[in-house]
């Protein structure tokens, strides 16, 4: 072996070691909450490390411990940054404080100084230690500084440059792990319905490896009463995503160009989440729109026995044969009343909407495996049969031309079954595209390039799919402990009153839903409609009177009426949900 061989695998260790050697001297660790330990030390009279405000920590404390229990956590701190041989932060504090960014819905990157990394809690809580926070963790740039104090141990752009250091392929690995983490959680089981769309995440031309496409838009002119009809290029990518419309989580993602077609993606995506689902779940529906409408993607979806629903697009010989019959046909009838209005003046209307359900139609020539779909032009060419349901009223309202047409590989006995089917898309556009771009900020990316928009685009869905399985989780084990409760209230005969604790468990069963509307999904009920800014506004309000307090390595979350109490002060009116002073000094295993 020449030297210069034995020169580069002996740096290529030393490289591996780097940020083995930096864990070990920064003493990476998250903090651990331990009320008991931290109230006997206030009780006793022991010196505290610190105490704040718990504000916007008071989520991160039983969040971080969710993250812990499914394993996600693990996955987290065993990322690590490509090509990067010195390391003064792990990748695992870069990515928490982007997750936390994310978390808590700050918009800008240069916001981050003054609303995460000066909040002292915040980040103690990820890792970082006073001294980090108050002087950072270099001097570089302290001669220029003149009046403008440090915030926090790094800078946004810092953060920005590492974060975006991960790889397209890391990220899509990280996102597919979370999916899985929940699998194992027990959140996705059994059939799914799944519903996938793109949206256009638009840019400037100014970023890096951004993709064009030209479209036909509006302008008002001055001067001009009616609009221009102008031909604009969109710069920008798109984001992909396929997700289980009763849990509302998602399950595949996948960033495009703006311009590409997003139909070549459909059994690739539906492979990977069904991949991350493994065996405990199984894609047995799908509802996509007109954009992946690809006869052979659809032939493919029916040889692996999932039922799919979409809309056809005018002009095609299947859709004009389908309306055509329709015509002639009863169809089915379905009334809905709403009521208008309060007391007296409410009054009643009824909502008609009419479906006709055309089985067999072999005129759709795309429809069919490659090999015989090139032959479609024969005169003895049989296409594959594909059934359809063509709406001819909905709510009292006619649809444009001669109706709206679902095309299907499912039964159409009762075509309502289908048009309900396909309401599943509404699930996608307003549960993640909608509340993405808000309060998700969805749009707002670290970098001006291609890396800052994947890296974003992943760490943001994946955040709004682990938010929303921590919510369910939360929502569930309420439930579950209510149950206990009466359980416990009613006992069986011959059992005894007092129920015994059980260990916990990783796993846990949601809920059957036995709802009419296919809208009303699981996470919604489960939630009770609560969306992400309402959760946040809430959670802040819940914690506005705790506060957060260190000793040496754990930390205790106490409402400011306990800490009175465990640190000697004597209050002479405690908030009826605490208790009395003896119940407080109780609850904490302190004799009064």
């Amino acid at each position: 072996m020449s030297g210069r061989a034995e020169e580069s695998q002996t740096e290529a260790k030393k490289v591996e070691t780097i940020p083995t050697a930096v864990l070990e001297r920064l003493g990476w660790q998250t903090a651990c909450r331990d009320d008991l330990a931290v109230a006997a030390a206030l009780n006793e009279g022991q010196e505290i490390d610190a105490m704040y405000e718990l504000s916007e920590a008071g989520l991160l404390d039983e969040f971080f411990v969710f993250l812990e229990q499914i394993g996600m956590m693990q996955v987290i701190e065993e990322q690590k940054l490509p090509n990067v041989k010195r390391v003064l932060v792990p990748a695992v504090q870069f990515i928490l404080l982007y997750l936390l960014k994310v978390l808590f819905g700050i918009e800008s990157m240069n916001a981050l100084p003054k609303l995460l990394f000066s909040h002292v809690g915040l980040m103690k809580l990820v890792g970082f230690n006073a001294t980090q926070i108050q002087e950072g963790l270099t001097a570089r740039g302290e001669s220029r500084r003149k009046t403008k104090k440090k915030q926090g141990p790094i800078t946004p752009q810092c953060l920005a440059e590492n974060i975006c250091k991960l790889t397209r392929e890391q990220m899509e690995q990280l996102f597919n792990q979370m999916v899985c983490c929940l699998v194992q959680l027990g959140l996705l089981q059994g059939e799914l319905i799944a519903a996938l769309d793109g949206s256009k995440l638009p840019t400037t031309d100014k970023y890096e490896g951004c993709g064009k496409i030209k479209e036909t838009k509006k302008v008002k002119i001055k001067g001009q009463k009616e609009p221009a009809i102008r031909e604009v290029y969109i710069y920008g990518w798109r984001v992909l995503v396929l997700i289980d419309v009763q849990t509302r989580l998602p399950l595949a993602v996948k960033v495009v160009p703006i311009q590409e077609y997003e139909g070549r993606w459909l059994i690739p995506l539906l492979e990977i989440a069904q991949a991350n689902l493994g065996e405990r779940a199984r894609i047995c529906k799908i509802v996509i729109d007109r954009g992946y409408l690809d006869g052979e993607d659809l032939w493919e979806l029916e040889k692996r026995g999932i039922l799919f629903v979409i809309v056809g697009k005018a002009g095609m010989t299947v859709v004009e044969d389908a309306q055509a019959i329709a015509k002639g046909e009863q169809g089915k009838m379905r009334e809905t009343k709403i009521t208008h209005g309060h007391g007296k003046k409410a009054t009643q209307e009824i909502l008609r909407t009419k479906l006709v359900g055309i089985p067999d139609l072999t005129t759709y020539d795309s429809y069919g495996e490659k090999e015989d779909t090139q032959h479609k032009n024969r005169k003895d060419f049989m296409g594959k049969p594909i059934n359809a349901v063509v709406v001819q009223m909905w709510n009292n309202r006619a649809p444009s031309a001669d109706g709206i047409v679902y095309l299907t590989n499912g039964d159409i006995s009762d075509p309502f079954v289908v048009f309900d089917d396909y309401d599943w898309r509404s699930v996608i556009e307003n549960g993640i595209f909608k509340e993405g771009k808000y309060p998700w900020h969805l749009l707002k990316f670290p970098q001006r390039n291609e890396a800052g928009v994947v890296v974003h685009c992943h760490f943001t869905l994946m955040m709004m799919g682990l938010c929303t399985a921590f919510r369910l989780w939360q929502a569930c084990d309420s439930q579950e402990g209510i149950n206990m409760q009466k359980r416990a209230k009613t006992p069986a005969k011959g059992s005894s009153p007092v129920s015994q604790p059980s260990s916990v468990t990783p796993t846990f069963s949601l809920p059957l839903m036995d709802e009419s509307s296919p809208v009303a999904t699981l996470s919604t009920a489960l939630l009770e409609g609560e969306g992400t800014a309402r959760w946040r506004a809430r959670l802040k309000q819940e914690n506005r009177d705790k506060v957060i307090v260190f000793v040496a390595d754990v930390y205790g979350i106490f409402h400011i009426a306990e800490w009175a109490i465990l640190v000697g002060m004597r209050l002479k009116e405690l908030p009826s949900d605490l208790g009395s002073r003896e119940a407080i000094l109780m609850r904490y295993g302190i004799c009064p």
